[in-house]
């Protein structure tokens, strides 16, 4: 049954109705995209220092869009918890904000941020599984098994808690490997 659109108003000032459907689904967007390109490749081979560079950097590159995405993902859950529409259900068109244009400006602005980290967080995985070998295969395994069960939220306090979930498994694939590589303790 489709939920009445929750309306949030502002003083006198002239009201936007933007859909924030979109940023949600832009937040699930960064959880598939990392999965989207997660495997491993070929045994890695550190020879050559130029190859450890490599890896170490491509490793840095997603620790970072992690972090940003935890960021954006604290933000979007924010402006959820302060518009009151987190246990509403999760479809376009299900919330209507009524906004003032510097929220409306935000909105938009978080929107673009989601999109940009899905895309970073694609990239970056893709290129830091140039490095992974077969004794990352059964953590890969592990988060395309979990990433796949996963349903569709019902509602928009769902996402974040998805999202949630899909950030940690990958910042626990971050882990294993500094553990292995000890990246953060220098070349």
């Amino acid at each position: 049954m489709r939920q009445e659109p929750t309306a949030l108003l502002a003083n006198d000032e002239e009201l936007i109705d933007p859909d924030p459907f979109a940023i949600a689904l832009g937040i699930m967007g960064v959880v598939a995209g990392g999965a989207a390109f997660l495997e491993t490749r070929r045994a890695r081979r550190f020879h050559e220092r130029a190859q450890r560079d490599r890896f170490r950097a491509a490793w840095f590159e997603a620790r970072r869009t992690l972090i940003h995405f935890q960021q954006v993902l604290a933000e979007f859950e924010l402006f959820m918890l302060e518009d009151g529409y987190g246990g509403k259900s999760f479809q376009l068109g299900a919330v209507q904000l009524r906004v003032d244009h510097y929220r409306h400006r935000a909105l938009r602005r978080i929107h673009a941020q989601t999109l940009n980290t899905a895309t970073h967080l694609a990239d970056d995985i893709d290129d830091l599984s140039e490095f992974l070998g077969p004794e990352d295969q059964e953590r890969v395994d592990h988060i395309k098994s979990r990433l796949a069960e996963m349903a569709i939220p019902e509602r928009f306090g769902q996402v974040i808690l998805l999202a949630r979930e899909g950030l940690a498994l990958f910042n626990e694939l971050l882990q294993a490997i500094d553990q292995r590589e000890r990246f953060q303790e220098g070349n």
